[in-house]
């Protein structure tokens, strides 16, 4: 029998204040303000609410344990079968569900066209999504936005970087951590277990990113995780504040697999940009209220400024009126603050220096600063009772932070540009600007604070900005463009400075400085008729290095008359200059016919006439009589370059000149024009609106004899036109030269790695022709994109090509090389190889030029499934020779390292596009400049050769490789004459993959040889 007992008022008081004791005496022991347990013991607090807040507690302080003490936790709370998927749905769900609604009266409106690409990253084979955006531009809210709006589509986990000791932090442990998983012995391996069983995507969304060192950190174990974690269901969305802008090559896996929306093709990476002006009001006019001004009433500067979200907000939360002038982000933010810190009944000038002392703690300081008056030892001032959702809030750890990193960045710049300003005109003032801008080179957080400092500054003491400009120890690759880059309304920006420091940027060679000159609008009236001197001295300087800020300076500034006299002081004499202005010829010429537009069309050296072919591409030219004319000239050039330059440009051409243009370079007397042509045809799909030019192309080559000729390298290219259109001609090219499935070969590969969507007639009429086709390649082609249709996530399959191969790195593979001349000794060593478990064949140089292409399809006929590189040492035409060896079944190419880079791009983008790593061979004098150029070009690994006629004088590759390996996260191979008696070479750290040749190829026990290397290779693994 129970019994109730019945608590007096006065009892129940003791019992909750007893509780209340017992809570804070625990939150004390954790470190927790007093503040944050009142927050917890409020009645009206959520159960989600303090589930989540628990949650963040618990994680935090498990955080601090050793390893060992986690992994027992974790077993006594039984969590190991926790699903991936499910536990990070719930967790966010909650997460959502408690996050803090702003007051603000602007509401939320996602970017539509990212909104799309996130959908389409879901469904596409990228594994990393790249969110940049300057602060203020809704990263974090979009975030949110996602992770609820298509959470029918995947599981998202939202981690925050600021959450985080960046010093002692493992992603892979906050991933389970997140989903309640035990980490187990290897966080890696039990994260890849977990992920195995996704039967959906789980996107683990990494905010808040704002330096390069924190992406450095991100990036190293992001790649670590999916060179572990194969399958594609766990994916990343990483946000990362801009500027400056990040570079992923050094992050071979996150680079190899990065979403690519088709807009942003070329560097795999979306941008949120402040909202275009329009947008702008309308936004501002929906959320204003009947006290705040029309968007067209503020200020142009203010208009310009309000485009970033944050600071709408800000604007609309403070009731921002009309402003008697422009205002700058520092003065828009001052007032903004003081009058949310008023409306809330407190004294600004008692909160400010309360807020300021909050940033200063939290923040970057120069050490100039942070070293003196002992301030790390000061008392701090407690924070007022602020707008909470405005300013400042408490979040469950229990430390006071700022709703938004911008508004902490404005109380830390105010505090640093006072300093400064105190510091006046002297040596420390200069250091600590040089030190500052040099940090936010590298850091877009420090970058805010020191262009807020420097708008502060402007204000309070414009000629102590004027000597930090003009000083000669101010550094002018990082401070004086700063403070260049804040031009533009500024006040300490004068003719007379702006003039010294276009001076010093050209006597010092300062790229960087000439680049945040030519961003201003106000240099063009400062340097008045000096300005045409000073535009052809960079551009004879740096070249096409400056090519796009100096036209885009030009669009901006010049007027017509500018423009002609900037023409009239070159050098139209020489190449280089001239092919500058015949590239941008519409910057400089009216709508009249011009006498120097006729020399260049008349120039003698070919190039110039080719850049003047290669500006009529561009989007800016319009399609007039005059373009037309010029167009006409150069498709009837004497040099065929110039007309195999002008080719792509037809089909944007009116339609009835473009078929008349294309009729006359499909009969051209030169094949390379012809085939140039059929690419300019590639653009246009089968539902591509112009699509009969590519029909009217194919009836002109059908009737054309000539064609019946058509070299076997372009044959492709006609056949593959045929197949995508479906034509009624599609007969044509094989009746008169057969079918030899290349081009059969090549839209089944671009299919399968996404480069092209087949409508389903088409895809159907592919399939039918591929089964009935007489190619082995073709039909093993066919049996993968069978496979991959099925949603089979095949490891072979060739949009995971580089991911697939980039993971040798830190491994240890074994490449057998046929550097032989007999096709069937070659073939009888390629099998027995793959026997051994071979990781790659590699088919040589010397058979094929022995045998012929046909040696690699032959190889690959004898071992398909073995990974066939194709040894194409070319330092040319890097396209032709990837598309070559992927059509004869190369599953790797390696090329030579002279290449031109424009060669290699070209090699890299047709790698793409066939599912083919570029292996590239590193010339003897590498610099690590090369090595990183090459990175950004593409290429998937490079090799170390030996030359095989120095002998024993050579240089070892393994001391080569040594080097070229601390430069690169990239596969290294080395060749260099090993057999299985070079014990150091199979101890050494500094390979990835092991070239052997002669002492396996030429054996007279292949199988034998191959399986004690791959043996002695594989047992060593561990020393890499």
């Amino acid at each position: 029998m129970s019994h109730e007992i019945a608590w007096t008022p006065r009892e129940v008081k003791a019992l909750r204040e007893a509780q209340h004791l017992s809570q804070r005496a625990f939150a004390n022991r954790l470190g927790y303000a007093h503040s944050t347990v009142a927050n917890w013991e409020k009645t009206t607090r959520s159960t989600a609410d303090l589930h989540h807040e628990t949650r963040e507690v618990l994680g935090r302080e498990l955080g601090r344990l050793s390893d060992d003490l986690r992994e027992r936790f974790d077993r006594l709370l039984n969590v190991a079968s926790s699903n991936l998927g499910a536990g990070s749905a719930s967790r966010t769900s909650t997460l959502l569900g408690s996050l803090h609604v702003n007051d603000s009266p602007l509401r939320y409106s996602p970017p539509v066209d990212v909104v799309d690409d996130v959908r389409t990253f879901l469904a596409a084979s990228g594994r990393v999504f790249l969110l940049r955006g300057a602060a203020g531009t809704g990263k974090s809210h979009l975030t949110h936005y996602l992770s609820h709006s298509l959470s029918d589509q995947a599981d998202f986990q939202l981690l925050t970087v600021s959450n985080w000791d960046l010093a002692a932090v493992d992603i892979a442990v906050e991933i389970l951590r997140y989903a309640a998983i035990s980490r187990g012995h290897d966080a890696l391996l039990t994260l890849e277990q977990h992920a195995q069983s996704l039967s959906r995507p789980c996107v683990v969304v990494i905010d808040g990113i704002s330096s390069h060192d924190e992406f450095a950190i991100v990036g190293r174990q992001v790649d670590a995780i999916l060179r572990q974690v194969t399958t594609s269901s766990l994916r990343f969305l990483l946000t990362v504040r801009t500027p400056p802008a990040v570079e992923t090559t050094a992050y071979p896996l996150l680079h190899a697999t990065l979403f690519k929306p088709a807009e942003q093709a070329r560097s795999g990476r979306t941008e949120l940009m402040p909202w275009p002006l329009e947008k702008a009001r309308r936004r501002w006019d929906e959320a204003r209220g009947a006290d705040v001004s029309p968007f067209g009433c503020l200020p142009a500067g203010i208009q310009h400024l309000v485009r970033t979200p944050v600071y709408m907000r800000l604007a609309l939360t403070a009731s921002l009126e009309t402003a008697e002038r422009d205002l700058n982000a520092y003065a828009l933010l001052d007032r903004c603050v003081r009058t949310i810190i008023s409306s809330g009944n407190t004294d600004p000038e008692l909160a400010i220096p309360a807020l300021t002392e909050l940033a200063r703690k939290q923040g970057y300081l120069p050490s100039t600063i942070s070293s003196s008056n002992g301030l790390e030892n000061r008392p701090s001032s407690p924070v007022p009772p602020l707008l909470a959702s405005t300013l400042v809030h408490g979040p469950p750890h229990g430390r006071v932070e700022f709703t938004h990193e911008v508004l902490r960045e404005f109380f830390l710049s105010t505090y640093i540009a006072d300093k400064v300003y105190e510091y006046g005109r002297s040596v420390v003032a200069v250091t600590t600007l040089n030190e500052l801008a040099a940090r936010a080179s590298t850091s877009g957080s420090v970058r805010s604070v020191l262009d807020l400092i420097i708008q502060r500054l402007d204000d309070r003491a414009p000629d102590l900005l004027e000597y930090v400009a003009t000083v000669p120890t101010s550094s002018v690759s990082t401070t004086v463009p700063a403070l260049m880059a804040m031009a533009d309304g500024s006040r300490f920006a004068r003719p007379e400075v702006l003039r010294g420091v276009a001076k010093r940027a050209e006597q010092e060679r300062s790229i960087e400085l000439c680049r945040a000159l030519l961003s201003s609008a106000v240099l063009h009236k400062a340097l008045g008729l000096g300005r045409t001197r000073w535009l052809l001295a960079l551009l004879r300087e740096f070249g096409t290095n400056l090519w796009s800020e100096i036209t885009g300076f030009i669009e901006r500034t010049f007027d017509a008359g500018d423009a002609y006299s900037l023409l009239d002081a070159a050098d139209s004499s020489d190449g280089d200059e001239a092919v500058f202005f015949a590239r941008h010829f519409y910057l400089f010429f009216s709508e009249t016919t011009s006498e120097t537009l006729a020399a260049f069309i008349g120039h003698p050296n070919w190039r110039v006439r080719a850049a003047l072919a290669s500006g009529i591409s561009d989007e800016r030219v319009p399609v007039d009589t005059r373009t037309m004319d010029l167009v006409d000239q150069l498709v009837h050039d004497a040099d065929y370059k110039v007309r195999a330059a002008i080719a792509p440009t037809v089909p944007s051409a009116p339609a009835a000149a473009a078929k008349r243009y294309l009729t006359t370079l499909l009969a051209d007397e030169n094949w390379y024009v012809r085939e140039r042509m059929l690419r300019g045809l590639e653009s246009l799909g089968p539902g591509h609106p112009r699509r009969g030019l590519v029909h009217a192309a194919l009836e002109v080559m059908s009737n054309d004899p000539a064609w019946r000729r058509c070299p076997r390298h372009i044959l492709p290219s006609w056949q593959r036109l045929e197949i995508l259109h479906n034509s009624e001609l599609a007969v044509a090219s094989t009746t008169a030269h057969g079918d030899d499935g290349r081009a059969l070969l090549t839209v089944l590969r671009e299919s399968r790695t996404g480069y092209l969507a087949l409508p389903q007639s088409i895809q159907r009429t592919v399939m039918e022709r591929a089964q009935r086709s007489d190619s082995w390649l073709v039909r093993h082609e066919l049996a993968g994109t069978a496979d991959y249709s099925q949603g089979a996530e095949d490891d072979r399959n060739p949009r995971l090509s580089r991911e697939r191969f980039r993971r040798a790195r830190g491994h240890r593979a074994v490449q057998i090389a046929l550097d032989m001349r007999d096709i069937d000794d070659a073939i009888a060593v390629a099998r027995s190889c793959a026997q051994a478990g071979a990781d790659y064949i590699e088919i040589g140089d010397p058979l094929i030029k022995e045998v012929g292409i046909s040696a690699i399809e032959q190889v690959k006929a004898a071992v398909p499934t073995a990974s066939v590189v194709a040894e194409m040492m070319s330092a040319d035409w890097g396209r032709d020779q990837v598309v070559l060896a992927a059509q004869t079944g190369a599953d790797v190419v390696l090329l030579i390292g002279p290449a031109t880079t424009a060669s290699v791009s070209a090699a890299v983008e047709a790698g793409q596009r066939l599912g083919v790593p570029i292996l590239l061979d590193t010339p003897v004098t590498t610099s690590q400049r090369w090595v990183t150029d090459m990175e950004r070009v593409g290429v998937d690994g490079f090799t170390i050769t030996t030359n095989i006629d120095l002998g024993i004088g050579n240089t070892t590759a393994l001391d080569a490789a040594r080097t070229l390996r601390s430069w690169t996260q990239l596969p290294v191979a080395v060749s260099g004459g090993f057999s299985a008696t070079d014990d150091s070479a199979f101890t050494n750290p500094d390979w990835d993959i092991l070239i052997v040749g002669r002492s396996v190829a030429d054996a007279t026990d292949p199988a034998s040889a191959a399986s004690r290397i791959l043996e002695l290779a594989h047992s060593t693994e561990r020393h890499s």
